[in-house]
């Protein structure tokens, strides 16, 4: 896994109880009951990986609809950290994979849906809609669309909801939640505020998927446990589960200050690679505003190849939903 949300959010909603959950919150009621969760089937996403550029957490999903004599609907589960300003462009991609790959009697399609949880720093501010990212002139397109294909995002961003707005129920919606806050605050915190969920993850789930969500909060926030918290999740857990599950946190802290100690022996190394890293983004970041705006000014490109990481990922996130090129640089979107 390429960091620790990609883990986490594979390890949950891999289980199809917790992705029942997710989908009951999600989906509209009567999409809901239309459709027969209880026989939902986890597909392999291998095969399609590398063509749809699919992430390592991405999970695809069969699920029939309960009248029968209807091919089964096709859902590809997105966890994004970060905006992706063609994703409307990579949803639809992957509904043509389902259409030409699936059998159709009668020619008929099935239904692809692509259900996307965004947890990024910053609100989501790239198209939400395929005709956000048509370029033509705006005076023609009126005429043009309703001849072209058009597909709307079902994306959640999760920092747009209140905590008890986060989808989901149990360790699904704790999980949710902890990504949600990942950015912003210890989640140590989170878990004291919110063990309730904790508690309800463990009768239904079972310590094995706890310790993930242990080792997930050990992973981006301060190693220590604190023993507050220490004494409520143990007064949770049934006796036979306490050592284990308590003897894995133990190992988990552990292994966050070697990590820590690694870190700081790998430094030097470390900040040549990221120099390297930051020289490409730049690169790209170049790219991507030349094909939006045209030739860009040399003091334009000048500003680029010497901004941080930060305000690269500004300008990407903003690209498509900038007005001008002036706008964009000076952040005024």
């Amino acid at each position: 896994m390429s960091n620790p949300h990609d883990a986490f959010f594979k390890s949950l909603f891999s289980d199809p109880a917790e992705l029942i959950n997710l989908l009951r919150d999600l989906l509209h009621p009567e999409v809901v009951r239309q459709l027969d969760l209880n026989a939902l089937q986890p597909l392999p996403t291998e095969v399609v990986r590398e063509s749809l550029n699919l992430g390592l957490s991405d999970l695809r999903f069969s699920v029939p609809w309960r009248a029968g004599g209807h091919l089964a609907l096709r859902l590809l589960l997105e966890h994004q950290s970060t905006v992706d300003p063609t994703m409307p462009l990579r949803a639809l991609r992957y509904i043509m994979d389902v259409w030409s790959t699936t059998p159709r009697p009668d020619h008929k399609l099935p239904v692809a849906l692509t259900l996307i949880i965004f947890h990024g720093p910053r609100p989501w501010s790239a198209a939400r809609a395929l005709s956000e990212l048509y370029d033509a002139p705006p005076e023609a397109l009126p005429f043009l669309t309703p001849h072209l294909p058009e597909l709307c995002l079902h994306l959640i961003d999760l920092g747009e909801r209140d905590e008890d707005a986060v989808p989901g129920q149990g360790a699904g919606k704790l999980g949710l939640m902890l990504m949600r806050n990942a950015h912003d605050e210890n989640l140590w915190r989170t878990l004291d505020r919110r063990v309730e969920l904790w508690q309800e993850g463990y009768i239904e789930r079972g310590p094995s998927t706890m310790t993930t969500t242990l080792r997930y909060i050990y992973e981006v926030t301060d190693p220590e446990l604190p023993p507050e918290l220490k004494t409520k999740l143990t007064a949770i857990v049934h006796p036979k589960d306490k050592e284990a599950l308590m003897t894995a946190a133990e190992r988990l802290r552990q292994e966050g200050r070697l990590e820590g100690r690694q870190e700081g022996r790998q430094e030097g190394r470390l900040e040549g690679r990221q120099e390297g890293e930051l020289g490409a983004k730049r690169e790209f970041t170049l790219k991507v505003l030349s094909r939006r705006f045209g030739p860009l000014p040399e003091a334009v490109a000048q500003q680029v190849m010497s901004a941080d990481l930060a305000t690269l990922e500004r300008l990407t996130d903003e690209l498509f939903t900038a007005p001008s090129l002036d706008a964009l640089m000076a952040g005024d979107v």
